[in-house]
């Protein structure tokens, strides 16, 4: 075998090995990052839907509670100021689930990865390997 053509070709199946390596590893990054996000969001689920329900059961309490212990007019009355209470705890309670929900984009770290990678591969294809 003639030297130069053998070490071009373990070059190639160095660099072969390095890619499928690093794909290999940005696979492995992307089911990580999709496992998170649908812990995150189940996570959210259940939070969500526990406060709903727990927040419904104790409004409709207080509301029949308020209904039955206090003269008429008193008691319309306080389930107006309820009503009011519940409006803006309601609105509160949307406004901070909204700003906990917020995370950085799908992907984000294995796209910057990749971007790094080509990077790497272009300066190592122009001459920055000799």
């Amino acid at each position: 075998m003639i030297p130069g053509i053998t070490s071009l070709a373990e070059h190639g199946r160095s660099f072969l090995r390095q890619l499928l390596a690093m794909c290999q590893t940005r696979l492995e990054m992307l089911g990580l990052e999709v496992e998170q996000e649908v812990n995150a969001l189940g996570r959210e689920l259940r939070l969500a839907a526990l406060c709903i329900i727990s927040a419904w059961l104790a409004g409709t309490s207080l509301v029949l509670w308020v209904a039955v212990m206090f003269p008429r007019q008193v008691g319309l009355w306080i389930l107006a100021v309820l009503c009011v209470l519940f409006a803006v705890t309601s609105l509160l309670s949307w406004q901070v689930l909204k700003r906990v929900s917020v995370r950085e984009r799908l992907f984000t770290r294995l796209t910057e990865q990749l971007r790094q990678d080509i990077e790497a591969l272009e300066r190592y294809t122009d001459g920055g390997h000799d």
